[in-house]
């Protein structure tokens, strides 16, 4: 167990050494998208912070899924984990990305102005929010709440595809109620995500980008969503192949098919024609590219997407190994009325 915990802080040290050194020589590219150059408060420390962040995604969702391993209530543990973790990466990156980026992203706080002038919710609301002290407050949760929904999908997408990996002795009994009621709870959340990250958006540069057409009445939130199973699966996928050596070929091979499909899926859930400031440009284009003037082929934004697509793959894969490592006390379980769960006996690897 010990050499267990060395091996995680080791990589831990190693990967977000690598992350930050990678990062650095990276904002020093040529073609850089100009977003990304102006991300980051300095170029020192904030890259080492945003390196533990980026392993948090990974990391964090293993825990997740052992306390999901453990729990017998998963419609209960499942959003409670995920606003922890939003909340753990939201520190991270207040000390390490600037607050124009977040901004950008998130949008601006827009609710008590909703409420008090437009008259949103009621009178009664709106008398209440004209109280300094409760438009503070609101303020204060609203952005929080923003950042849990656009963080919500791949912390439970990953989450869940993790689960399976997780040592069959931790465990609970996953009989046919356990699924529907993770399931059913993990659709919900994300549903609200959805609603609070684009239906109710505070800013335009996010619902300007995604695509409006009608697929399942989602338009191209669909499309991105699966791009987020198909990384979760893959990196899932690799941690079982970590163990299990007889899994790398088709892990293997589902990482290379992975990223066409990513790149297809992509450009259905982004706009192809999106026009602001005087340009037109692509979501693709504005994402991948290094600005607005100066566009790139589709064979060069599919090779950055590719870069985008794998590394991430690869970071949340480096987390969730380190996760896997570190042992979640059994004591950490949501208490239940049902009998306990017998022990799952495990064949010898």
């Amino acid at each position: 167990m010990k050499s267990a915990a060395s091996a995680a802080v080791v990589a831990l040290l190693a990967t977000v050494t690598a992350l930050a050194i990678g990062i650095r020589t990276a904002l020093h590219l040529p073609g850089l998208p100009y977003n990304v150059k102006e991300l980051f408060l300095n170029r020192g420390a904030a890259l080492v912070v945003f390196a533990f962040a980026l392993v948090w995604v990974g990391a964090g969702s293993m825990l997740l899924a052992k306390w999901l391993a453990r729990s017998a209530r998963p419609a209960v543990a499942l959003p409670v984990g995920v606003v922890v973790l939003a909340m753990i990466s939201r520190t991270l990156l207040k000390y390490s990305v600037t607050y124009e980026s977040l901004d950008d992203i998130l949008g601006t706080n827009n609710l008590v102005l909703r409420v008090v002038h437009e008259n949103m919710w009621g009178d009664f609301w709106r008398h209440a929010f004209d109280i300094s002290s409760v438009a503070e407050l609101a303020s204060y949760l609203e952005r929080r709440v923003r950042y849990t929904a656009l963080y919500s999908p791949i912390a439970v997408c990953l989450a869940v595809a993790l689960l399976p990996t997780v040592d069959a002795r931790l465990r609970a009994s996953m009989n046919r109620r356990y699924l529907w009621s993770l399931g059913a709870s993990a659709v919900v959340w994300l549903w609200l995500s959805k609603t609070v990250v684009f239906t109710w958006a505070a800013t335009d540069n996010l619902t300007e980008l995604v695509a409006q057409g009608s697929t399942f009445g989602l338009g191209g939130t669909l499309s991105l969503y699966l791009i987020v199973v198909i990384m979760a699966v893959n990196v899932a996928l690799l941690i079982r192949a970590s163990t299990r050596p007889a899994w790398w070929i088709g892990a293997a091979l589902f990482s290379v098919a992975a990223v066409p499909i990513g790149w297809l899926l992509l450009g259905l859930g982004l706009e192809p024609h999106v026009q602001k400031y005087g340009s037109v440009f692509s979501g693709a284009q504005f994402l991948l590219g290094p600005d607005r003037q100066h566009r790139l082929g589709d064979v060069a934004l599919f090779a950055r997407w590719a870069v985008v697509q794998t590394g991430g793959v690869a970071v949340m894969f480096a987390g969730a190994w380190i996760g896997e490592r570190v042992t979640v006390p059994q004591s950490f379980r949501l208490p239940s009325t049902a009998a306990p769960h017998p022990p799952v006996a495990v064949p010898p690897r």
